[in-house]
């Protein structure tokens, strides 16, 4: 065992108060770093993405796949790209999947995994994200900015220009990939009926609810927006037509056999929609929401409450 040499007067002063007060400081710290949320913001990017955040919760996976845990609409980002790891003590560990333009933390390439520090800039293609910790308070404040800059208020569902964006970027992403792309155009049957006879407050309530259900019944990856008024819209990314016409069967049925109800008095809407897909119909965004919308018109003048290609 190695000694301390010299006297006792010239030994160093060890304070056994100090060694336990920083000890204890340093369990406080790790206490309240296991406390923290773990979460990650999208500070610069696509309409789609900026603003949007995710909690870290284990593992998540980052890229533009529609089935990894955080999707990045950015076509200079892999489809996985890059893994964030929340271990045991709080700390979160970033690693690149072997992408093809690689990851950065404050523009330095991750070769190996690497721990990340509040405030952290991670770059994925065009992307950043910033990584931090927050508590409840401030996660709740994140919540609300997401919500003001990319949903609508009515429904919950995402802003029509966060939709735009997204489709601009499923569709060359379906190019890419080869894959088709599904488009569905839905208009309320019923809902000027309810504004004439119970007021718009009710016309709005049965809007809000059938939504709620569009969005319910979505497929991964799916996207949808109101589109204005009682219409809608939403988009499929790898479904051909076959497919998407099952999904907006089943979002149909479920509108119809909703039984809405305000205040005790019972509403019963339904729900028309017309379906395209690429690259069978079309190979543009505007020309694939014409073609959906044509056989919306289909469905509206067959009868309404009714899918149609």
């Amino acid at each position: 065992m190695a000694s301390v040499e010299g006297t006792p007067s010239e030994r160093p002063h060890v304070d056994p108060t100090r060694t336990v007060r920083i000890q204890d400081n340093l369990v406080h710290r790790v206490a309240e770093t296991r406390a923290l949320k773990a979460y990650l913001t999208v500070i610069r990017g696509s309409d789609h993405d900026l603003g949007r955040y995710a909690i870290i919760e284990g593992v998540i996976t980052l890229g533009r796949d529609d089935e990894v845990d955080f999707t990045v609409h950015d076509l200079g980002v892999s489809r996985r790209h890059a893994r964030i790891e929340r271990r045991g003590d709080g700390t979160c560990l970033l690693t690149d999947l072997g992408s093809t333009n690689g990851t950065l933390v404050n523009g330095s390439a991750v070769t190996s995994p690497r721990p990340l520090q509040s405030s952290d800039k991670i770059f994925l293609g065009e992307t950043v994200l910033r990584y931090g910790l927050a508590d409840e308070i401030e996660l709740g404040y994140q919540l609300e900015v997401a919500q003001i800059v990319g949903e609508d208020p009515l429904t919950g569902l995402e802003s029509k220009r966060r939709f735009d964006d997204a489709l601009v970027f499923g569709l060359e992403n379906a190019k890419r990939s080869a894959r088709p792309l599904a488009m569905l155009m839905m208009d309320m049957d019923g809902v000027k009926q309810i504004n004439d006879t119970h007021g718009h407050l009710f016309g709005a309530h049965v809007i809000g609810e059938t939504g709620r259900l569009i969005a319910r019944h979505l497929t991964t990856g799916g996207h949808a927006c109101r589109f204005g008024g009682d219409e809608f819209s939403a988009f499929l990314p790898a479904h051909d037509k076959a497919e998407a016409v099952r999904v907006a069967e089943t979002i149909r049925a479920a509108v119809e056999s909703a039984g809405m109800a305000k205040d005790g008095i019972p509403l019963a809407p339904t729900i028309s929609i017309g379906v395209a897909a690429y690259p069978l119909d079309a190979d543009t965004p505007v020309d694939l929401l014409a073609k959906a919308d044509a056989a919306l018109y289909r469905a509206k003048g067959a009868g309404k409450n009714r899918v149609e290609v």
